[in-house]
């Protein structure tokens, strides 16, 4: 295997092919977050609530996908390597039912469409995952460097922007005024999801054939061992054993002897008392309900069956042990995987808000956003260059804390500054009607979001780094679970932040649409407006400055970094695979 020193400086063609992929991800995200909702329930006339409910209840796939995925890239040999059977597998589905998703077949009853949105979206979501996740995984071993890791990020994060921001900007751009009605129209949406799973074909197969030449210099992991389920497990542990095991029961003396007499005229003690009682049932209640089941599973099912169930039951309790075991050994991806739920509850309010904020806080018209849309590509360019030279001179954790202190504070400084203007009648930042505003809100935009990817960019670097960290500790090379864990939680927690905003938006009696209209005459009251602001701008800032404290708890430094990429045990995985 090429040694790591050796690779220590990427080609562009390398950087390229390992980003340009990110594209097909940026394009899914964005048509998620802020298409899918709107036009299933205003274009194909789902109710809203079911169109939220099908995509809160694709979690429940991600639960699955993104963990086995994630396990299983780091375990697979194949010829193709441990990671593109699984990114070459994901194209066509991905594609094809993207696709299908902006075009549901015509007349289907509510709940039809419901099933149809849930089902197109379970698919790619669970296929999206097969390419994110080992694709991302193979960062760590195009490079050991330092600085490299964080420029490979940082063109993973260029080609995600550019392809949401691409497929965002032709619906508003061209779309829009090509179909009579607009956005409203479904015929857009079916062109739109066209073009869209064509790029995202188009970018996992660039990636996927990109990067197929390093296959020869990745680690592999070793060979599988025929899973052997120890006899102890089979009488003793296994709920498929058919005998009524009730582990609860030496509980009786624990509670019983630290409780004398007198206690329940101690209400603490007695309170201490009831808690013990109460568990120890519900550990007997848990405990016949699992012989019962294993007692009708070992009387219908036949032995041999019995036996593949246990197997499969000892492997499951094994992956599940090795999975905790590596998202929970080492500190210091532990403060960056909370680091990474706050940051996504923060992020859910901030989109949740955009609309709001552009159409009534700033009165942007449809030209404004397109405008202030397009300016945005600027954002990405900046960061592929800053980003890898503020790892190099500053160092990633100072330049993470530095740039994200410096953005927290940027970000929300039109709207403080908006909020004095409202509350006590100042002119500290443009008007609504000042041709000054635009520019000023475009050059906010393109720093805010330069100075946000910047940012991430490094964090995962980090995460890239803590690789070889945690190897030494496990002896298992599992960048698939480090990143798949990660890109769970973060899924997972934003819809909390849209919860959090919801509840804002009433706490403040933020009017409807139509109070808007026939109520306000199409402007919301200025001390609305303020009060909107008020509650955006210090949660925005707790939410994601308590992020930022997170990372005061990474401790890897660059040199360790670099001692941990040059000591042999983490070129090779050491620890059997006997699973």
């Amino acid at each position: 295997m090429e040694d790591p020193i050796e690779k220590s400086n990427l080609s562009f063609r390398t950087k390229f092919f390992y980003g340009f992929g990110s594209i097909s991800f940026g394009i899914k995200n964005n048509g998620f977050s802020y298409f899918v909702l709107f036009v299933y329930s205003s274009v194909f006339g789902l109710p809203a609530w079911m169109a939220g409910l099908a995509l809160n209840l694709i979690l429940v796939a991600d639960a699955i996908t993104d963990p086995l995925v994630g396990y299983s890239s780091d375990r697979l040999r194949s010829k193709w390597g441990r990671r593109h059977p699984f990114m070459y597998a994901a194209a066509i589905p991905v594609a094809f039912t993207f696709y299908f998703l902006w075009t549901p077949p015509a007349d289907l009853t509510h709940w039809q469409l419901f099933s149809y949105l849930l089902i197109c979206a379970t698919i790619i979501r669970v296929f999206i995952t097969f390419y994110e996740v080992p694709s991302v995984a193979l960062g760590p071993e195009l490079t050991s460097n330092y600085v490299e890791r964080t420029s490979l990020m940082s063109y993973r994060y260029f080609f995600g922007w550019f392809g949401g921001l691409t497929t965002y900007n032709l619906v508003w751009w061209v779309f829009e005024d090509k179909y009579e009605g607009g956005r409203f129209n479904p015929e857009l949406w079916s062109e739109y999801g066209l073009i869209a799973a064509i790029l995202i074909f188009i970018g996992i197969i660039v990636t996927s054939l990109g990067t197929h030449r390093h296959i020869p210099d990745l680690i592999k992991p070793p060979e599988k061992k025929k899973t052997i389920v120890p006899e102890e497990f089979k009488k003793d542990k296994s709920i498929f054993n058919g005998k009524f095991i009730l582990r609860s029961f030496p509980q009786i003396k624990y509670f019983l002897k630290d409780s004398p007499l007198f206690l329940p005229l101690v209400p603490l003690s007695f309170l201490v008392f009831l808690l013990r009682v109460s568990i120890w049932i519900s550990n007997c209640i848990v405990g016949f309900f699992n012989w019962l089941i294993s007692f009708i599973l070992v009387m219908i099912l036949p032995k041999t069956l019995i036996k593949s169930l246990q197997a499969l039951e000892y492997f499951l309790i094994g992956l599940v042990k090795e999975v905790v075991e590596t998202l929970t050994i080492n500190t210091s991806y532990k403060f960056l995987f909370f680091c990474g739920l706050l940051a996504s509850v923060a992020g859910g309010i901030e989109a949740a808000f955009a609309i709001y904020f552009d159409s009534y806080f700033w009165q942007l018209d449809s030209d404004e956003m397109k405008i202030r849309g397009t300016s945005i590509y600027i954002a990405p360019v900046i960061a592929i260059f800053l980003a890898p030279l503020f790892s190099d001179k500053f160092g990633k954790k100072s330049t993470v804390i530095y740039i994200w202190a410096f953005q927290i504070i940027f970000a929300a400084l039109p709207f403080a500054l908006r909020y004095m203007d409202l509350a006590h009648g100042t002119s500290l930042f443009p008007s609504n009607d000042s041709p000054y505003l635009l520019p000023v809100l475009c050059v906010h935009v393109v720093i805010n979001v330069a100075a946000g990817i910047i940012v991430f960019a490094t964090l995962s670097s980090m995460i890239m780094d803590l690789v070889e960290d945690i190897q030494l500790e496990t002896g298992r090379r599992e960048e698939g679970i480090l990143f798949s864990a990660r890109s769970f939680a973060d899924k997972a927690i934003s819809g909390f932040g849209l919860t959090i905003a919801g509840v804002i938006l009433s706490v403040i009696a933020f009017p409807t649409s139509t109070e808007i209209r026939e109520i306000y005459g199409g402007t919301v009251p200025g001390e609305i407006l303020a009060n909107l602001a008020l509650w955006y701008i210090p949660i925005c800032i707790v939410a994601f400055g308590s992020a930022l404290v997170m990372v005061r708890g990474y401790s890897l430094s660059r040199s360790e970094h670099e001692k941990n990429v040059i000591n042999p045990d983490t070129k090779v995985w050491k620890a059997s695979e006997d699973d």
